[in-house]
């Protein structure tokens, strides 16, 4: 999840000038910047040769899930809930930092470069309501990605590193895919100052995805001002969820024994089979992006959900998911 949620901070995005192309000359673009309108930016999101980027990123969350009755519990199943719920000690806060360091070659006669990614993500420390540390000791996960990349043509392909295992292979092949098409849609878009664009998103967040499930993420991006070569956007995020089938029971089930939640007695056969799950959240930030090298300097968001869960015969489950996100980047070639 944490995993996921820095790939959305650290995305390898930026913005050019409408007027400048990514084929001209420095010279060229140079004059392409000075004469460009500085109200209006083309989104283009595909890293640039010769760069180094050093990005950070924090995400703290805290998560609140109580129970209700379902009817027909017997007394003794309402104790065994609340002593569930008692020990939990919710909400539960949580927090995790994100490192990483992007470093491109320069390209070649057929716009070929080399991408290079290392990564730290910290130890994610987690606490309930009462301050106490929960969970075994986390460790400290490093990420490396090696690409290649086409200037050109805007695609890229991992390239196997020596000594990684099928995890952390598997892990860095998706972060990489994450970091250079989960802005895709909007590429090669223009807006103007007030302009917004929407796209859908990809993010991992704390929902038990399965079959059945309707989930829809949407992001709306407003350029808000456009001043010495820094895009200032407002970023708005809406998300909605449905599941109601057979194979929802199972993720149901999962976020009970989550929680320490009293077991229940089966549901009758007249009692409907597929359980319910519902979320909605919403999300507004900032971001600043600066145009020449395709860098956020800083970006925030905040995000809040709520998510309902319930099946025949259980207690339903109402979740409540608060989440502060922060990244900042800097160019040490600058």
């Amino acid at each position: 999840m944490t995993h996921g949620l820095s790939a959305l901070l650290i995305l390898s995005a930026g913005l050019l000038p409408t007027a400048q192309a990514a084929s001209a000359k420095p010279k060229a673009a140079a004059a392409a910047i000075a004469s460009a309108a500085t109200n209006e930016v083309e989104l283009r999101f595909f890293p640039l040769p010769q760069q180094r980027h050093q990005i950070h990123s924090v995400m703290r969350m805290k998560m609140d899930m109580r129970m209700e009755p379902f009817e027909g519990m017997s007394e003794e199943e309402r104790a065994k809930m609340e002593q569930a719920m008692q020990a939990a000690k919710m909400p539960m806060s949580m927090r995790s930092e994100f490192d990483q360091q992007v470093t491109t070659t320069a390209a070649d006669k057929q716009g070929n470069f080399q991408l290079q990614l290392r990564g730290k993500s910290l130890p994610l420390e987690m606490s309930n309501a009462a301050g106490e540390r929960v969970g075994p000791p986390k460790a400290t996960v490093d990420i490396k990605i090696d690409a290649k990349l086409n200037q050109k043509t805007g695609s890229f392909q991992s390239m196997k590193m020596a000594g990684m295992d099928a995890a952390s292979s598997g892990l860095s092949e998706g972060l990489l895919k994450q970091l250079l098409s989960s802005m895709s849609a909007l590429e090669g878009r223009r807006l103007k100052v007030g302009e917004s664009a929407e796209m859908p998103l990809d993010m991992a967040l704390p929902i038990p995805k399965g079959p059945g499930m309707d989930l829809k993420m949407l992001g709306r991006y407003t350029l808000v001002k456009l001043e010495n070569g820094v895009a200032d956007f407002d970023v708005g995020v809406n998300i909605t969820m449905a599941m109601n089938d057979d194979k929802a029971e199972a993720a149901v089930a999962a976020a009970a024994a989550a929680s320490s939640a009293a077991s229940a007695p089966d549901a009758t056969a007249s009692a409907p089979a597929a359980p319910l799950m519902t979320a909605s959240g919403q999300g507004q930030g900032r971001m600043s992006w600066r145009v020449a090298d395709r860098l956020v300097l800083n970006q925030a968001m905040n995000l809040a959900m709520n998510m309902r869960m319930q099946a025949p015969g259980k207690p339903v489950m109402n979740m409540k998911v608060d989440m502060e996100m922060e990244a900042s980047g800097k160019n040490l070639k600058r």
